[in-house]
């Protein structure tokens, strides 16, 4: 039987063509995010993950002859049009070799950049920096290609200007593929990544960039439960970062650092210190914020969720909760195509484990039912650490006599054991 060897973003659409969905249904019959449908139509090129490629074979198995026959009519078609052949059963991929001949033309590999290029990877680098809906590998090895064209557009241009406009390009990318990595569980890749786009920024001169990429790295210090490198990164990156938002996202980040150093007074002091910030973003707005967005971006929900995280640290069930509601309450007035699932499930996590700080079992199940019931390909790193605290929780022996909760800790081992089993993509 006909088949495809290798899905692109482009015959994924063909494929929802000749099913006749709109967006919104194809993503709901594939279960994936509508922004990654949308992605497939705009980087028609785009390979997607491993996970995505399984659940694009496995719907083509299951659409009625007609919807396949429609669809490989299609698809033929198509290579009649682009004049690549067909061989065997296989169908080749038309728009990835038709975009190949286009990148190794001898007439693009010379000459100088075209303003047109450079703005096409800002608005793709955009577009990707708010898709979150994508899975983390698929957010990967798009960050990889706009970087690396990026890169190679700069090694043909000494105008300082483009220059400076292809390394916050380049900065952006190698940023988002720090960010991704690490969800993919190489958290020695994504420290080296991250050290790479603070140097990219500062090539570029981009302050906020700049500011950003350090904050990332306080976050994976924090992870690795190096507070005092967190800070020490904090410190470098407060003397770089303009006024308003970038320093807000510093202070939030710094306050989880002191929380792990359990020094609940300087917890305090940087929130304090945030909420004056954030009077100053609301007059004046970030640049990388306002003009990417996206991951880019640090709003409320961020903000309340990084608070939450560091009262979590202190044991203080309390305050915990009450950010981490607030988080939850942003994302849910969000449009859902534009609700990042990840940070509203990881937000949900934290909900659980405040509970349980404050002896309510009920409460901290509850929070927990969508987060159990997440599809495989919906889950990463940052979850999985999260789960695997609140599972600890419930070995204390404030829960170990508690049926009901030995049985969510039994829940929660084995979405653990099943994640583990299959590689995060």
């Amino acid at each position: 039987m006909t088949r495809i060897e290798r899905w692109t973003g482009a015959l994924a659409c063909l494929l929802q063509s000749a099913s006749g969905m709109t967006n919104e249904s194809f993503a709901t019959w594939l279960g994936i995010a509508v922004r990654t449908v949308a992605y497939w139509h705009s980087r028609p090129d785009t390979v997607p993950g491993n996970s995505n490629q399984e659940i694009l074979t496995a719907a083509l198995d299951r659409v009625s002859d007609a919807v396949r026959d429609r669809f490989f009519r299609m698809v033929s078609d198509s290579l009649k049009q682009s004049g690549i052949p067909r061989t065997g059963n296989v169908v080749l991929d038309v728009v990835s070799d038709a975009a190949n001949s286009v990148v190794n033309d001898p007439l693009l590999t010379s000459g100088p950049v075209g303003a047109e290029s450079i703005e096409s990877l800002q608005e793709e680098m955009a577009l990707l920096a708010r898709a979150g809906g994508m899975a983390a590998f698929d957010t990967f090895t798009s960050a990889r290609r706009l970087r690396d064209e990026a890169r190679k557009l700069a090694e043909r241009t000494r105008r300082p200007g483009d220059l400076a406009d292809l390394y916050v390009i380049v900065g952006q990318g190698t940023a988002l593929m720090a960010s991704t990595a690490f969800d993919l569980g190489h958290w020695n890749d994504s420290a080296a990544l991250a050290r790479a786009s603070t140097q990219y920024a500062d090539l570029a001169g981009h302050a906020s960039l700049k500011a950003w990429t350090y904050g990332l790295q306080m976050t994976l210090a924090n992870w690795r439960n190096e507070p005092d490198a967190a800070l020490t990164y904090f410190a470098r990156a407060m003397r770089a970062a303009p006024e308003g938002e970038p320093r807000l996202r510093l202070r939030y980040i710094a306050s989880r650092s002191h929380a792990l150093l359990a020094d609940a007074e300087s917890v305090a002091g940087v929130l304090e210190a945030a909420r004056r910030d954030r009077d100053m973003a609301a007059s004046r707005p970030d640049d990388l914020s306002r003009s990417i967005g996206g991951e880019f971006a640090f709003g409320e929900a961020r903000a309340a969720a990084c608070a939450a995280a560091a009262w979590l640290d202190l044991r203080n069930g309390e305050q915990a909760a009450k950010y981490a509601r607030e988080a939850l309450q942003v994302y849910e007035a969000l449009p859902l195509s534009r609700r990042p699932y990840s940070q509203i499930n990881g937000t949900q996590i934290d909900v659980a484990a405040a509970h349980l700080h404050m002896r309510d079992r009920d409460g901290a199940a509850e929070a927990l039912q969508g987060v159990l019931d997440l599809p495989a390909q919906k889950r990463n790193v940052s979850l999985t650490g999260r789960l695997e605290k609140v599972g600890r929780l419930l070995t204390t022996p404030a829960w170990r006599e508690d049926s009901e909760a030995q049985q969510l800790a039994e829940r929660i081992s084995v979405w653990l054991a099943e994640t583990s089993a299959r590689p995060l993509s």
